[in-house]
């Protein structure tokens, strides 16, 4: 990323950076109260979210691919339940243009356009860059130690080129910034527009070693901007990064 200094995970001191972010004081309340809340965790899911993942997945993976038809009995025998929480989980998919009603047709696997992929698109990275951007303001010195730990071990990673490792830790470290937000609101915003994209999701593209090394380096300049405090800096740097993941994918609906 241009303006900023890339953190090779050997070079960079890391006790220096947390020793800068101590040096700002003790965390107030709000934040103590905001941290524990995190740790908390989410709410156990219910049978129709998890089947609505696992349908989420299989268009990602290119398994249900785009127009396919999606009848409720086979879904249930795929996934081993009834058909009752594979009907809530359609109904879930349909609110978000996951999958559409098709006349004489029932559910199908939404098609694919550019310019739709486009719109979510700039959306999405809006809202991720909003939450990096909060992430700088708002996390704790555990959260960006927990940050930093988890770059280091993507660095390792991306040395190796472990694909689904590298896809994992990806997950997480995105997931750590948009926590660290404190923002409960922006959170689910983010996780019902990541949803809006599976259609178009394809996840092979990851596995490409450039692609990961790349990644690599747009992660570093977004962690060193929230370690640094610097809001802008990680707002701007996250919705690059967003968009140029993007660009890839868009490259791949043309193809």
């Amino acid at each position: 990323m241009r303006g900023v200094a890339l953190m090779s995970g050997r070079d960079q001191d890391q006790p220096i950076l947390l020793r800068g972010m101590r040096a700002q004081g003790e965390e107030s309340p709000a934040q103590k109260e905001a941290a524990a809340k995190a740790r908390r965790g989410s709410p156990t899911p219910t049978l129709a979210s998890i089947v609505q993942q696992r349908i989420g997945s299989d268009i990602a993976h290119g398994q249900l691919p785009p127009g396919m038809r999606l009848e409720e009995e086979e879904l249930a025998q795929r996934y081993q339940v009834s058909r009752t929480p594979v009907r809530e989980a359609l109904r879930q998919l349909s609110a978000l243009g996951i999958v559409d009603t098709k006349p004489r047709q029932g559910m199908v696997v939404a098609a694919r356009s550019v310019e739709h992929f486009n719109n979510l698109l700039e959306v999405v990275a809006d809202l991720e860059a909003s939450a990096a951007r909060y992430a700088a303001q708002r996390m704790t010195d555990s959260d960006r130690a927990a940050l930093l730990g988890l770059h280091e071990q993507m660095r390792r990673i991306t040395d190796v080129a472990d694909a689904v490792a590298f896809d994992h830790a990806n997950g997480e470290l995105h997931q750590l910034i948009h926590q660290g937000a404190r923002n409960d609101i922006l959170f689910n915003g983010i996780v019902q527009m990541r949803m809006r994209t599976l259609p178009y999701t394809r996840v092979e593209f990851i596995s490409e070693r450039e692609r990961m090394e790349i990644s690599f380096m747009e992660h570093n300049a977004i962690i060193q901007a929230i370690v640094r405090n610097e809001p802008e800096m990680a707002y701007h740097a996250m919705r690059l990064h967003v968009l140029d993941a993007g660009n890839v994918q868009e490259d791949r609906i043309k193809a």
